[in-house]
């Protein structure tokens, strides 16, 4: 019954592009795999439910977008909504950091992945190579790999200490099928969850197919994501490095950045993304209406203030009346990942985000301003920007390239909350914390202090209680 619980769910991941009931489940402890695929057909339909984890669901696919957003301070519900919730409960408390569960669907979402691929894996040491087309057997590793590596990166960057190598905050390796036995267990280390994830990249680079369609994971897509790795690493040598290779594999810059957004499937520039088929559209375009086009939610000062004089805010942003309660309204609406009756895909990797990695590596390694200064001008040569003029100092250039990551980057999926750690902008950027911080030093130096303390913990989410209630020998993160 279990084979064909598994094989069913599989089946169903395929028709609908998410796997549901079985699989969704807690893990099925000292399953047998033994039969369950058996065939290269059957392999592909279980790769297709892999897939299925990355962010899918309404609310799962916003808020797997813009809760950096709202973190960074770049996006706010509107003023004049009182009271009450505009879209989502979360909308108030993600803009002050006051969170305690709201990554739980993205924890779930990716070590599904990770368990899944870990099925899949096993499942084909069991096919003979000789069943599958000439290396399809290799590819599906490859692209298994490359999905793992994202997932626990993914998982790295929001439940854990991935600046500080010597943390003992890192992830939880799920390299076995589950089991009662492995069912407890502690967290690696920050250093151990890097060495996890390149280790899976390295397999990916090695066997995963040629580029096709952004949709699918690549060889180009794994060199992408390695660049990206290593620059979270803070290895900013090596990531100048990679990312420069990378960019000499990947799809180059789309003459357009709005075709970007406009036509993400066919864009020559998304490497790797979440592509939502005619049949998802029905409960995946609501939310994302409301978001970008009811008004309901936009651009804050602090965002239209680094965009103003950009060719790209008329991309980006929409200035537009609307009434709410009967009364008008005039707000900045983000248009960027908006299109109407449709859903954007979610952009993991795209070639701009190289090009600002490769610029903020070589300026964190005392590279020249000159070469360092190179990729964000043609990002903004490609946009028509005149404001290119090579900063005269270093602190000019970060400053710049702060600016690249907001106007550039912005809306798509945390960039601009991981430069605000990066660039330590919180406070300057997100009013409401600078706000609630003002109203604790009102208080006292100390109530100020503990503040500050609470932001440095809320950089990043909880494990989600399900995790460690179930499992005893999972350490909660430092705050919660």
């Amino acid at each position: 019954m279990k084979k064909i619980l598994i094989v069913f769910a599989i089946i169903v991941g395929f028709a609908n592009c998410q796997l549901v009931d079985v699989l969704e489940q807690d893990p099925m402890y000292e399953l047998d795999l033994e039969g369950a695929i058996t065939t290269p057909e059957m392999a592909e339909l279980a790769l297709n439910g892999v897939y299925s984890y990355l962010p899918s669901k309404s609310l799962e696919y916003l808020f797997t977008t813009l809760s950096g957003s709202f973190m960074s301070g770049a996006m706010l519900r509107g003023s004049f909504i009182t009271s009450g919730n505009a879209i989502y409960y979360s909308e108030r408390n993600l803009p002050i950091l006051s969170y305690s569960s709201f990554g739980d669907g993205e924890w779930d979402a990716d070590y599904n992945i990770i368990k899944n691929v870990n099925y899949l894996l096993t499942a084909l040491e069991g096919i003979n190579d000789s069943d599958f087309e000439e290396g399809r057997k290799d590819e599906i590793i490859g692209e298994c790999h490359f999905l793992s590596a994202l997932a626990y990166f993914r998982v790295l960057r929001q439940f854990g200490e991935y600046w500080d190598m010597s943390s003992t905050y890192g992830v939880l390796i799920r390299d076995e099928l589950p089991s009662v036995s492995n069912a407890v267990k502690a967290r690696a280390t920050v250093a151990e969850s890097y060495e996890e994830i390149f280790g899976h990249l390295e397999i990916a680079i090695n066997q995963a197919p040629e580029y096709t369609t952004s949709s699918l994971a690549s060889v180009q897509a794994a060199k992408a994501l390695k660049a990206v790795v290593l620059f979270y690493q803070g290895e900013y040598a090596e990531a100048a490095t990679a990312a420069d290779e990378a960019i000499t594999s990947v799809n180059p810059l789309d003459a357009s950045f709005s075709n970007v957004f406009t036509n993400t499937e066919t864009s020559t520039e998304v490497i790797f993304c979440r592509d939502f088929g005619s049949d998802e559209l029905s409960y995946i375009t609501y939310y994302p209406e409301q978001a970008f086009n009811s008004g309901l939610w936009g651009a804050t000062e602090s965002y239209m203030n680094i965009i103003e004089g950009d060719p790209r805010k008329d991309m980006v942003i929409t200035n537009k009346d609307i009434t709410y309660k009967e009364e008008n309204q005039n707000v900045n609406v983000v248009s960027k990942m908006y299109r109407s009756g449709d859903a954007v895909p979610v952009i993991f990797l795209r070639t701009a985000e190289l090009y600002l990695i490769k610029a903020e590596s070589l300026a964190r390694s005392n590279a020249a301003i000159a070469d360092a200064w190179a990729p964000v001008k043609e990002l903004r040569e490609r946009a028509g920007s005149s404001d290119i003029t090579t900063p005269s100092t270093h602190e000019e250039l970060l400053d710049e390239i702060f600016k690249e990551w907001w106007i550039e980057m912005a809306f798509e999926n945390w960039h601009e909350w991981f430069a605000v750690q990066r660039f330590d902008r919180l406070l300057e950027m997100n009013a409401s914390i600078a706000e609630d911080l003002e109203e604790q030093e009102a208080i006292s130096e100390s109530a100020a202090e503990t503040y500050l303390t609470q932001l440095k913990w809320k950089k990043i989410y909880n494990i989600p209680t399900s995790e460690t209630s179930a499992n005893t020998a999972c350490e909660k993160n430092p705050g919660y």
